[in-house]
């Protein structure tokens, strides 16, 4: 997987994980549908609750059009239905925006500003996301592709609104995220993955490998991280959201164990508890930013990269600087989306290939290649039985 053969439906990481997205699919539809039924009846206690509902909805259905090339939608637990075929998997994120928006009304009608903020963000980035789908479908024959920047009134319109409701709330650098802990049904298997197991680690173009086992340079397996090793192109320094993100504080550039001191525990000192950004200022930023610069608008696009540069104490870019736009935006949005289901579509549209991609390997063959219908979906969806052809990819 991670050496570019995306589309294997019988790999066991994608495998083991596409239970949990397709039931985290149905049941927010599930969920919507009994609330929606009592609240037409006058039944429904806190209309904060459909809301949230709708929140859940959007989110999971955004993943699935980020992450897969094609999903069953119609299914459930116990009832099969064909799969939607990669040329209409646009339909997900227009589901998306559409409970998104049903789940502001609801905001705005009980005055609940945070959860309007998380909606708002919610639509702003379904939004996005589907005028990315637009640029790598149908597959491009290669990248980058001709016309990589999105530039969406709508999203704009939302990350704007967003951003101005997070000003509201005095959270500029807001984040809606999973959390868990020892009390919640269950956690984040990447930290168990990572930081556990040993069975992942976190990418060269990240960190520092660390290895300390004899043997190392001829096979040794384990590997530990050491330092930051993505670094500011402007500042040239460590760069301190990753290091937040990994390590707890934005000010070191390696990450010590115990947690530390004085600062959050980070991902790599969490084990299997670490919080997930799903939602964020940052992404919103990036949204307004990128709009700016597909419009030639480059006083705009320096206001809204530099404010998100400025969450971190970043020196501001200038149209000065040696470091382009694009490539600014490039970098500001491969570490502030970082372990949030984004980088795929961005290593596609901007010809960025991973470090271990293969020659050969259809991440760099069929550029546009993401996540299958897998195995166990497969043999067990009837429609998928009685037609495979329909559960395969592009």
């Amino acid at each position: 997987l991670d050496e570019g053969q995306i589309s294997e439906p019988t790999n066991e990481f994608v495998d083991a994980a596409y239970f949990y997205v397709g039931e985290a699919r149905w049941w927010a539809d599930t969920t919507i549908g009994r609330l929606v039924g009592f609240k037409a009846k006058s039944v429904l206690s806190n209309d904060d609750d459909l809301a949230r509902a709708y929140l859940y909805g959007a989110l999971v259905y955004t993943a699935i059009g980020n992450l897969f090339d094609n999903f069953p939608i119609g299914s459930s637990g116990r009832n099969a239905a064909p799969p939607l075929g990669a040329s209409k998997m646009d339909s997900v994120y227009k589901t998306a925006i559409n409970y998104a928006t049903n789940g502001i009304t609801l905001a705005q009608a009980t005055s609940n500003k945070a959860l309007e903020l998380d909606l708002t963000a919610a639509r702003a980035t379904a939004r996005y996301y589907l005028a990315l789908w637009g640029k790598l479908n149908p597959a491009p024959a290669s990248v980058p592709v001709a016309s990589p920047l999105v530039n969406d009134a709508g999203a704009v319109t939302d990350a704007n609104a967003a951003l101005a409701l997070a000003t509201t709330l005095k959270q500029p650098n807001y984040r809606f995220q999973l959390t868990f802990s020892s009390a919640t049904v269950n956690f984040a298997d990447i930290g168990f993955e990572v930081n556990e197991r040993l069975e992942m680690r976190i990418g060269s173009a990240y960190v520092y490998p660390l290895c300390t086992q004899s043997g190392c340079g001829s096979g040794g397996k384990t590997i530990f991280v050491d330092s930051i090793r993505l670094r500011d192109p402007i500042d040239n320094r460590p760069d301190p959201e990753l290091a937040r993100f990994l390590c707890g504080s934005a000010t070191v550039a390696t990450c010590p164990k115990p947690k530390v001191a004085g600062g959050s525990s980070g991902f790599l000192n969490t084990t299997h508890f670490t919080p997930l950004t799903v939602l964020s200022a940052r992404e919103l930023r990036l949204i307004v930013a990128e709009a700016a610069l597909a419009a030639g608008n480059t006083a705009g696009f320096q206001v809204a990269i530099d404010s998100l540069r400025a969450l971190d104490g970043l020196t501001a870019w200038t149209p000065a600087s040696t470091v382009t736009a694009l490539d600014l935006l490039k970098y500001e949005r491969q570490v502030n989306l970082f372990l949030q289901g984004r980088r795929l579509s961005d290593e596609y549209r901007f010809g960025i290939p991973a470090d271990i991609w293969q020659p050969g390997q259809e991440a760099l063959t069929m550029p546009g290649t993401f996540l299958p219908i897998t195995i166990s979906e497969r043999l067990a969806n009837s429609a998928c039985l009685a037609d495979p052809t329909a559960c395969g990819g592009r």
